[in-house]
């Protein structure tokens, strides 16, 4: 949006009757469009009362306009719907907003780190970004990226409600997804990866950055937009040759996975070759122990898998594919059915919750350990490898295992915004004293326009998990706000 690109609606007919309604008024204020019919022209989206089509909506987003945008775009998709997007986007290259994207991946952030197989928890449609349709980008690269393959033991598709054969994507495909939408769009100059962002502070004075006006003195000129209220260092992880930004708006998106959460028990950093903390790493972790005991043609030793998430779900699948132990441990005997995961789409996930309530009795190779807590890893650094638990009687037990893979969740890494915040964003949360979490705590943030409130300097955004938006299919609205917020600025 940035860039010039804006979305303008073009239909209204949507499951949500009261959304229908006021979409249609809005297209018959256009000159057109009433009951559902499409206008002369479509209307720009951005000059509606978003406030006003955002009412009433509910979804498994918390934010506003993150709903009314997936609504938008994905009309009726939890009720199992395939309907087509009621939005058109166009560009105009008069209207673009002078922007640098700063990142340390390629673009896709954390989707390029991520093991290829694995699934996606959404929809390969849900997965897409606008104007470019997933499944066509598919078939446009060759059939490269829709192979299904049998891991894991999961079913790579599913039957939606009309009976239409819905796939998730695998994490390879939405990688290369990503990056090519930055290509095909045509934003590449925008885009500077491999860069890491050391420092962001605002600056005590703002100053004009037009290069005829060497005295930086506010020039006063309309068409001065980069009146500078930010400062953003860092360095080219490639050349190590160090850059300074200056800008009137920064806007973070830095996601809620750079550091992962430890157990802080002895032991858990001084064996980093048999200790993990990320399900990249336990693919590697499981394989080298399989490896080695074909090599030595000896038992394999069980792995222990610390945490009740996804993550922890998907190392469970991955050792009994290579047919290695598992003992896991998680802190409640109680297991919640999550209802966004309905089995017939999510047959793997509900598998390993059949195995955590079973306990392990009718799962070879597989041990629950619910209500357990890990004392001790110091013994991975002996020969023999045994690991200290405490039972919830307070019994303690030692158990000799082959590696440990603690999937307890992660945190981001705010280290930049020292000047405001924490490293671990304790301050820009809604609960001030605590580290920003995804989901218990994100960043407190104005709903219509994702500025940070945290920050007395005005000109900082946030979007994504960081603001609570911890899916693709929401981001859009995240994005609206931001590009919205920054536009009403300068028209000022």
């Amino acid at each position: 949006m940035l860039a010039g690109n804006r979305p303008y609606l073009r239909g209204a007919q949507h499951p949500d009757e009261m959304l229908s309604a006021r979409l249609s008024g809005v297209l018959s204020g256009a000159g057109g469009g009433g009951g559902g019919r499409p206008p002369a022209q479509p209307v720009p989206l951005l000059k509606q009362d978003l406030r006003f089509l955002s009412q009433g909506l509910e979804g498994r987003a918390s934010h506003p306009l993150s709903l009314l945008m997936d609504a938008l775009v994905h009309p009726g998709a939890d009720m199992g719907l395939e309907l087509p997007s009621l939005l058109q986007w166009r560009h105009h290259p008069e209207e673009r907003v002078d922007h640098v994207v700063l990142g340390t991946t390629p673009p896709g952030g954390a989707w390029q780190t991520m093991i290829g197989n694995v699934l996606t928890i959404s929809l390969a449609s849900w997965m897409e970004l606008p104007g470019l349709d997933f499944r066509s980008w598919e078939k446009a690269v060759g059939g490269l990226h829709t192979e299904h393959v049998n891991y894991h033991e999961r079913l790579n598709s599913c039957l939606n409600n009309n009976g239409n054969k819905e796939g998730r994507a695998r994490a390879a495909s939405v990688a290369q997804y990503y990056s090519d939408y930055v290509r095909l769009r045509g934003l590449q100059k925008y885009f500077h990866c491999g860069t890491r962002v050391l420092n962001i502070e605002p600056l005590a004075k703002a100053s004009c950055q037009c290069t005829d006006n060497p005295s930086n003195d506010i020039c006063g000129r309309k068409d001065c937009f980069a009146q500078a209220l930010w400062l953003v260092e860092g360095f080219d992880q490639v050349n190590r040759v160090p850059f300074c930004y200056v800008s009137r708006n920064v806007v973070i998106a830095t996601g809620c996975t750079s550091e992962p959460n430890r157990l802080n028990v002895p032991g858990e950093l001084t064996n980093n070759n048999r200790v993990v903390h990320d399900f990249g790493s336990v693919e590697e972790l499981v394989t080298r122990i399989r490896e080695e005991a074909d090599r030595d043609q000896t038992g394999v030793d069980p792995i222990l898998i610390v945490g009740a998430g996804l993550s922890a779900a998907d190392a469970v699948l991955t050792a009994r594919f290579h047919s290695v132990p598992v003992l896991h441990v998680f802190r409640n005997r109680t297991i919640p059915t999550d209802r966004q995961l309905p089995e017939i789409m999510y047959p793997e996930y509900h598998k390993v919750h059949q195995m955590m309530e079973d306990g392990g009795k009718c799962y070879p190779l597989y041990k629950a350990l619910p209500e357990h807590r890990i004392l001790n890893l110091t013994g991975m650094s002996s020969p023999d490898r045994k690991i200290l638990l405490e039972g919830p009687d307070g019994c303690l037990s030692a158990h000799k295992v082959s590696g440990v893979a603690i999937l307890i969740g992660a945190r981001p890494n705010l280290s930049f915004l020292k000047s405001v915040c924490r490293s671990d964003g304790t301050g820009l949360g809604a609960h001030t004293n605590t580290p920003i979490d995804c989901r218990s705590n994100p960043i407190l943030i104005d709903l219509w326009s994702h500025k940070v409130m945290r920050v007395q300097q005005p000109g900082m955004y946030a979007l994504g998990p960081l603001t609570g938006d911890n899916f693709v299919r929401f981001i859009l609205g995240g994005a609206v706000a931001v590009a919205s917020g920054i536009l009403n600025e300068r028209h000022m």
